[in-house]
């Protein structure tokens, strides 16, 4: 169990395809922006991840940006 009461069985997998571009936060929500695994320039897929805190936002948005490079 976590921090947060969940069982680590009970959080959800996502699968996603694309490239991240784009992180962003607004209070305690997270928006990952993703290029179109095809290459399309007009496609774009939105990955919302709402936190407990907008500390917690905030270190999920800086992991994202490192990880993929684009702090």
């Amino acid at each position: 169990m976590n921090e947060y009461g969940i069982k680590y069985r009970d959080l959800p997998k996502v699968s996603m395809k694309g490239t991240p571009r784009s992180v962003v936060t607004n209070s305690n929500i997270v928006e990952i922006w993703c290029s179109s695994p095809t290459g399309d320039a007009s496609d774009v897929s939105i990955l919302t991840l709402i936190c407990a805190t907008s500390s917690q936002a905030d270190i999920i948005a800086e992991t994202w940006l490192k990880v993929w490079g684009l702090a």
